[in-house]
Order: structure tokens, then C-alpha cells, then sequence
């Protein structure tokens, strides 16, 4: 493989923009995940009116959403089975054809409803290799000092995908907007076709010369000796170790780091946040009158965006623990004080009718507060907590529990909604956020500034070098 050279590059000073670049450009595939992602908000009420050709029940609606996270533990093996065998790169590449397939069969279950339950689990087979393969990509090409903010392209391109997917979602078909969506990975294949393979991977199957020539490409300097000497030794230590599942468990800084993530990922999900994400315009529409839900909705993804964006400013000066400590109390307390809310609406004769603008205010509040962490730093720390001999295999176990926890959040909140009302979902996901605050405060270390190698040094307890790879 050879790396594209598209500008002189510098004999010592390096840049950062190529590796901005090719991080970007992978996020593209993230974008079009954005997309199935968001799909269900403003997909479920014309699935469930005369608009769409089939009559489908309230259940019927809800594994329409869940089945797209049973695609995403089966996307999570697959990637993992492709990452180590046939690269980062072209594994990115295959994303697109699940996308592909996905939306082509949206459009056909006009004909054949039963295609929508294997278009929304096609979907998340895509899903699943996104999320398992991009963020160890961006993190093996990018620099220490910028590894933070371009983690953080995975939420901002994903927000992305889901604004655009509930916009347009509102006000066309779900055909025509099925149809609007295969345009976007097609065009990720033409962009990404030629940026270059990770160094990491490259050194792992010894081709060091290709390694050098990609890490030229992502620095812009015409001599990347010293970093390469580095990545070389950072490698090969940690490729040392055997790199089966049975390491995840046995080596203590494997296992120290699974456990943390598992944690993680149980926290952020069990915020609701992916129950709230399918259920928006619905929960919207039962919570409040204050806007419709398509505005209501629109108006929350877009501040979710802007959050997603402003992230990229500071999560690599404020660190990860203090992001996340943040995020997940202040998730607490939100959703608590909305549990007491819908409590008094539903379970009193209380006349809440004067705060019928409550809901749609917390709301923002909770996209807000999720955003500043866990909405993107969970997904940074998942791609630079493991060692490069079980990394894939630890990302898609961690996936599997981000399915899971999806899957069970989506049926959770629509089971205990349906029976009780909001009141028993919302307290719910405030006493576990509580638990998750505990959790974070006690077992989550800081990663931020620290290179792949210093970080395993650090959870194996030992003192690492104060710089094992260039910064800038």
C-alpha cells in the first residue's frame, strides 16, 4: 500500500490538518450511522398512521427500533473478525455496503413490509462495525495532543447524521427519504478511498516501510524517525502479550480496562439517552403541547449538535474524569426532577397544566448535560483504554454491551412507559445515573494527554515516561 502525497511536506515541522483529515474523512461513515440512528424518531409516527402502506401496532413499532441493535452485536463481531485481518482501511470502506443495503430495503418494504425489520438489522450491522472500528482508526493515527478532539468527530458526525435524518424525516416520505440517504456513502467511498492505512496496524503486520510512509503522510514531516522508533517499541511490548480473549481476563490491566469500560457504557446508556433519542417525537407529543414534536425534537438535536461541536474545544484541556463526573450527575439530578414532574402529572391531582413547558425545558437541559460527556467522551476512552493486542476484540465485546444496553434502555422505557406512565422510566434512569456517578468517581483514570503506551503503563500501576511519542 502506498500512501497519497498531496502537499511538500516539512523536513521538521510537522502539522496536524492531514490527521484532521483522514479522521474526518472516516466520520463520514459515522454520519450515514447518524442517519439509521435517527431514522426511527421521525419514522415511527408515519409508521404507525395511514401513511405508511402496512397497519402496525405500538409493539410492532418498537422492534422495528430494537432489531437494529441485534444488527449491531452481529456488526461488532464482523468488524472485529475484519480489523485485525484485513486492515482498519478497508474494513472503514465495507461499512458502506450494509448502509447501502439498508436504505435500498427502507424503500422496498412499501412492497413487502417484513424488509423493514431486515433494513433496520442491516442497519445496525453497520452500526456495530462504526462504532467498533472508527474510533480505534482516529486513535492510532492521531497525535496524543489532539487524540481528544478529533474522538470527538464520532459524536459530532453522528449528530450530524440524526439532525439531518429527523429534518428530513418530518416533512418527506419514508421512502423519499430513504432514497435522499444512498447518496452518502457512495460519496464516503470516493472520499476516504485514499487516505492511508493506520501506522499501528502496519507495524503490527511488520510492514514498517509502509508504517513510515503513512506516518509521513499524517505528520507532514519528511522524517518521522523518532516517533516511529517509539511506535515500533510501544507495538511490539504490547503485541507480546498472546492477544486471545482469555488475555482480556487474565492480564490484569486487560481486564482492569474491560471492566472499566463495561461500567461506561452501563452508565451512559442507562441514562435512557437511546430511549429518548427513537421516542423523541412520540414522548414529545405525550409530555407536552408547548411546540409539535418535529420542531420540539428539531430544536433538541440541533442543541445536541452544537454541544457535540463545542466539545471538540475543550475535551482535551478540561480531561475525561471531570467531563464525565459532570455529565453524569448533572444527568441525575435532570431526570430525577423530571421524574418528580411527570409523578405529580400523572399519579396527583396536582395542576401541572402552568408548567406544560417543563418537559420540553428539561429536555434541552439533559441533551446539554449529556453532550459535554458522555455523549463523547465514553467513545474516546474506548478507543485509546486497550492494548493493541486485544484492542479489537475488547472494542467489540464493549460493543456488545452498547447493543445490549440500547436494546434493553429502548424496551425498558417503552414497556414501563405504556404500563405506568413516564414517571417509573425517568426515576429509574436517575437512581442507576446516580450509582454511575459513584462508579465514575471511583474507578475512571484520566487519559488525557497521555500516548496508547502510557496509558496501559498507567493501568498496570507503573510509572510511564513523560513522553513516549512526539507532541506537538
Amino acid at each position: 500500500m502506498k500512501t497519497p502525497s498531496i502537499l511538500p511536506v516539512s523536513e521538521t515541522e510537522g502539522k496536524k490538518w492531514p490527521q484532521f483529515l483522514a479522521a474526518t474523512l472516516a466520520s463520514l461513515a459515522v454520519f450515514t450511522t447518524g442517519l439509521h440512528t435517527g431514522w426511527p424518531a421521525p419514522s415511527l409516527p408515519k409508521l404507525l398512521s395511514d401513511e405508511y402502506p402496512y397497519d402496525i401496532s405500538n409493539d410492532e413499532a418498537s422492534y422495528v427500533t430494537i432489531i437494529g441493535h441485534l444488527g449491531n452485536l452481529c456488526g461488532g463481531l464482523l468488524g472485529t473478525t475484519l480489523l485485525d485481518k484485513i486492515g482498519r482501511k478497508k474494513t472503514i470502506l465495507a461499512i458502506a455496503v450494509p448502509q447501502l443495503v439498508s436504505f435500498l430495503l427502507i424503500i422496498l418494504s412499501y412492497q413487502l413490509m417484513e424488509l423493514l425489520y431486515i433494513a433496520r438489522f442491516v442497519g445496525g450491522v453497520a452500526e456495530g462495525m462504526t462504532f467498533t472500528i472508527i474510533p480505534i482508526y482516529i486513535a492510532e493515527i492521531a497525535e496524543p495532543s489532539i487524540r481528544g478532539t478529533l474522538g470527538t468527530l464520532i459524536s459530532v458526525t453522528c449528530m450530524f447524521g440524526i439532525v439531518y435524518a429527523n429534518v428530513v424525516g418530518s416533512y418527506l416520505s419514508i421512502k423519499i427519504t430513504a432514497t435522499t440517504f444512498l447518496v452518502f456513502p457512495a460519496v464516503f467511498i470516493l472520499l476516504f478511498w485514499k487516505m492511508p492505512e493506520s501506522p499501528y496496524y502496519l507495524l503490527m503486520m511488520n510492514k514498517q516501510d509502509e508504517a513510515e510512509a503513512a506516518l509521513k503522510f499524517l505528520r507532514r514531516k519528511a522524517s518521522v524517525g523518532q516517533e516511529l522508533t517509539l511506535l515500533i517499541k510501544d507495538v511490539n511490548r504490547q503485541m507480546s502479550e498472546s492477544g486471545t480473549f482469555k488475555d482480556i481476563f487474565t492480564i490484569d490491566s486487560n481486564r482492569k480496562a474491560f471492566l472499566l469500560m463495561i461500567g461506561t457504557r452501563v452508565v451512559q446508556q442507562w441514562t435512557g439517552v437511546s430511549a429518548f433519542g427513537l421516542y423523541i417525537q412520540l414522548l414529545l407529543g405525550e409530555a407536552t403541547d408547548a411546540l409539535s414534536p418535529q420542531i420540539g425534537s428539531t430544536i433538541l438535536l440541533f442543541i445536541q449538535l452544537i454541544m457535540a461541536v463545542l466539545s471538540t474545544f475543550f475535551v482535551d484541556k478540561s480531561g475525561r474524569k471531570p467531563l464525565l463526573l459532570f455529565s453524569t450527575g448533572g444527568c441525575c439530578l435532570n431526570l430525577l426532577i423530571q421524574a418528580v414532574y411527570f409523578g405529580l402529572k400523572e399519579h396527583t391531582t396536582v395542576d401541572v397544566s402552568v408548567l406544560n413547558w417543563f418537559p420540553l425545558v428539561m429536555m434541552i437541559l439533559f441533551v446539554v448535560l449529556f453532550s459535554t460527556g458522555l455523549g463523547v467522551v465514553v467513545n474516546i476512552l474506548n478507543s485509546e483504554i486497550f492494548s493493541a493486542s486485544i484492542k479489537a476484540k475488547c472494542v467489540c465485546l464493549v460493543n456488545v454491551v452498547f447493543a445490549l444496553g440500547m436494546m434493553s434502555t429502548t424496551k425498558f422505557y417503552q414497556a414501563t412507559a405504556d404500563a405506568f406512565g413516564l414517571t417509573v422510566p425517568y426515576a429509574s434512569f436517575g437512581l442507576i445515573s446516580l450509582g454511575g456517578c459513584v462508579f465514575l468517581y471511583l474507578f475512571i483514570p484520566e487519559t488525557k494527554g497521555k500516548s496508547l503506551e502510557e496509558i496501559q503503563q498507567q493501568l498496570k500501576g507503573r510509572k510511564s515516561r513523560s513522553s513516549m511519542m512526539v507532541k506537538a
